[in-house]
């Protein structure tokens, strides 16, 4: 990767983040035999990551399968690649998204809240437990630097809390009429896609504020939760309607537990 990039001019930056630069001391995030490599690409041309061409540079690395997706973190172009021994993720962020980065600190706009903010967070939240710049330290290592000294991570505010707690609801009562329908795969996709989900970004928000641990996308949730927390959101129901009638009944109780944990009063289950 390092000497691929050394030689593409239209490669500004390239970053080894991910479980492969954390310290070895971080025993909930050090690498074992399942990590994947992850990569942060800066370019000038972006664009040439919309398929596998350019994997053709890497000598040694056989290309087996590639998908160009979007990083729920920034939306920017995240890739998905598999080669013959290694799976590995790259993060291609457009060249001209990080000078306004840099234009955006220079003014102190990263201090309110705002797109602006929003911007830098994206970046800080991905680099913060590790980074090692492979090509373009000396253009781009003080930001990365600053972003993760002035700026905090991502953070749901009660409002964004009441507003994930109230969606909850109405997935709910959508998930029902679907059961009750006979339409079994329709209320258990949405079981685990919609509800749980919010259980899981309600649960990481809560550690947040009590100063845990925690990581985003349930990630080493088994290892940082208790087991009442576990217990109380984790779901796993058969396709029959009374099992998710089961389990519908299970993530509404967790939530309104979550939402006394996390608002108090401040918000009441209107079912």
């Amino acid at each position: 990767m390092t000497a691929w990039a050394e030689r593409t001019p239209s490669v500004n930056a390239l970053t080894l983040i991910g479980s492969r630069e954390r310290p070895a001391s971080d025993a909930l995030w050090r690498p074992d035999k399942q990590s994947d490599w992850d990569f942060q690409i800066v370019t000038s041309k972006p664009e040439m990551f919309a398929d596998g061409a350019w994997t053709r540079g890497l000598e040694g690395a056989k290309l087996i399968v590639y998908s160009a997706r979007v990083a729920r973190i920034g939306g920017v172009p995240k890739i998905n690649a598999i080669f013959e021994g290694a799976e590995v993720d790259f993060v291609v962020v457009p060249v001209e998204l990080f000078k306004k980065m840099k234009r955006v600190i220079s003014r102190g706009l990263h201090r309110r809240e705002g797109e602006e903010r929003q911007f830098i967070q994206n970046l800080a939240v991905v680099i913060r437990p590790g980074w090692r710049f492979l090509k373009g330290a000396e253009h781009w290592d003080a930001l990365y630097r600053q972003a993760i000294a002035e700026v905090t991570d991502p953070r749901l505010s009660d409002d964004a809390v009441r507003q994930l707690a109230n969606g909850f609801v109405c997935d709910l009562v959508w998930t029902r009429r679907k059961i009750e329908r006979g339409e079994l795969n329709a209320a258990q996709r949405m079981l685990h896609r919609e509800l749980a989900e919010t259980n899981f970004r309600l649960l990481h928000e809560l550690r947040l504020r009590r100063g845990e641990r925690s990581f985003p996308e349930a990630r080493r949730i088994e290892r940082v939760a208790s087991k009442a927390d576990l217990n109380a959101i984790s779901v796993s129901a058969k396709l029959e309607a009374e099992a998710l009638r089961d389990a519908l009944k299970k993530s509404a109780a967790a939530l309104r537990k979550l939402m006394k944990a996390l608002v108090g009063a401040g918000w009441r289950w209107p079912l």
